[in-house]
């Protein structure tokens, strides 16, 4: 967790003046409600049955616990892809790994960490990785009022230490914290977030995104725009999440990779269909639209047509299908 990096930043505060002195107040005050809120954030279950779309890399034998501990952490911000690729950098899925700081396990938790965040045997994987995502989830719900990604916060808090992030208002201009923070949720792309069959959303919760996609039928397709009047196909489905306050990329294949992907059951409404497109391959899709029911597809489709609803059997290069919402 708390290893020699972040020992070397907390050295790089006290050298920082006032703001040195600001953080690490803040820090403290923030660990005191860590230790208060922590033990109650990972009884929130967020009702979610999210997995794993690439196993590869992972060992077969944790792939469940790191399912298990994402799903019942409570908080969006960890899913079972970024919290394997957080396992993947801090040990290499090694149980028995020590750091020189003596950081312990397959989650390298401190000793003082563990002991307000463990449960069991800090050794033991089954222990030590749903202990991880409810840390994270502890560290997540600390710099909440910080504006920003809420996972690049979140793992820039990890590693650098929530008074950082709270002192810098995000991700502090650590070397080693940005470089750990890119390279896990790089990681977690390549893993990527999917959701079991069955994992479904509400009529009630999405009914605004659909009616927001049915208003805008008609409007102009212009390549950049970000509406009132004209959009384009993936600002169009960014701008009908943002009705109900779910936020996602702005850019197709960052809306593609940011999933949770869906596969192997009928499309939900709400659902994002994706496919190549005149600009755009299998694996970088250059076209989007949504899934509103009854076998019809609401998209921004182009310069000569607009924003149109078709049949969903128009779509028959779909290469991937996203539930934003049941990310969240």
């Amino acid at each position: 967790m708390a290893r020699g990096r972040s020992r070397q930043q907390w050295m790089i505060w006290a050298g920082l003046g006032a703001v040195g002195t600001i953080a690490l107040f803040v820090f403290v005050v923030v660990a005191v409600v860590v230790l208060i809120a922590g033990p109650f954030i990972g009884r929130n279950d967020s009702g979610r049955n999210r997995t794993i779309n690439n196993a590869d890399g992972i060992p077969p034998e944790y792939l469940a616990l790191i399912k298990d501990a994402a799903n019942n952490a409570g908080c969006a911000e960890v899913t079972p892809a970024m919290l394997a690729a957080q396992l993947h950098q801090e040990s290499g899925f090694n149980p028995n790994a020590r750091s020189g700081v003596g950081a312990m396990g397959i989650a390298q938790f401190m000793p003082g960490t563990w002991a307000v965040h463990g449960q069991g045997d800090v050794w033991n994987p089954a222990d030590a990785i749903p202990a991880a995502a409810r840390y994270d989830c502890a560290v997540a719900a600390s710099v909440t009022s910080v504006p920003g990604d809420p996972q690049e916060k979140m793992l820039a808090a990890y590693n650098a230490g929530p008074g950082a992030v709270l002192a810098y208002a995000g991700v502090p201009p650590f070397t080693e914290t940005r470089n750990y923070v890119r390279t896990i949720l790089a990681q977690a792309q390549v893993y990527g977030d999917a959701l079991d069959a069955g994992a479904a959303v509400s009529a009630s919760d999405i009914a605004p995104v659909l009616a927001f996609m049915r208003s805008q039928i008609g409007k102009s397709y212009v390549w950049g725009a970000t509406g009132p009047d004209a959009w384009d196909c993936s600002s169009l489905v960014q701008a009908a999440y943002g009705q109900i306050g779910v936020s996602i990329p702005r850019v197709t294949v960052d809306q593609m990779r940011a999933g949770p992907l869906v596969s192997g059951v009928d499309p939900q409404p709400g659902d994002l269909l994706f496919i190549p497109g005149a600009d755009g391959t299998p694996a970088a899709p250059g076209h989007v639209g949504m899934y509103v029911g009854n076998g019809r597809v609401i998209a921004a489709k182009g310069a000569r047509w607009g924003v149109v609803e078709s049949d969903l059997s128009d779509w028959t290069t779909i290469v991937a299908v996203t539930r934003p919402l049941a990310g969240t």
